[in-house]
C-alpha cells in the first residue's frame, strides 16, 4: 500500500510542525500577558500625570502657590501667626524627649567635668 518512508517523514514533519504550533501558542501567551502588564501600567501612568497635571495648574495660580507654601513650610505672611495644635498623647511623649535633651544642651561633657571636681 503506502511506503513506510513516506509515512515516517511525515510522521517527522507532523512532530515538527506540531511542535512550532505549540511554541507560538506560548509564545502568543506571554505576548497577551505582557501586553495586559503594560497596559496597566499606562493607565496607572495616565492616572498619575493627570495628577501632576492637576496640581501643577493649582501652583500655577497665585492662591495656590501661597496654599502649597503655607503647607508644606507653614509660611506666613507678614503681621500672620502660626498655631501648630499637637495631639495630646503624642505630645506628651515629644515634650519628655525635647525636655530631655534641652537639659542635655545645658549641661555638657565641660559641665560634668568640672562638677566632678566641685568648680
Amino acid at each position: 500500500m503506502h511506503n513506510p518512508f513516506i509515512i515516517l517523514l511525515a510522521l517527522i514533519l507532523l512532530f515538527f510542525l506540531a511542535r512550532a504550533a505549540w511554541n507560538v501558542h506560548r509564545s502568543a501567551n506571554a505576548v497577551s500577558a505582557k501586553l495586559a502588564q503594560a497596559q496597566a501600567e499606562e493607565e496607572r501612568l495616565e492616572a498619575e500625570q493627570q495628577t501632576l497635571s492637576a496640581k501643577i495648574s493649582d501652583i500655577s495660580t497665585p492662591e495656590g502657590l501661597e496654599s502649597q507654601l503655607r503647607l508644606k513650610y507653614r509660611a506666613v505672611k507678614e503681621g500672620e501667626s502660626v498655631a501648630v495644635i499637637v495631639n495630646t498623647d503624642q505630645a506628651s511623649g515629644s515634650e519628655s524627649i525635647e525636655a530631655s535633651s534641652t537639659d542635655n544642651d545645658k549641661v555638657g561633657l565641660w559641665d560634668h567635668f568640672l562638677g566632678f571636681f566641685g568648680l
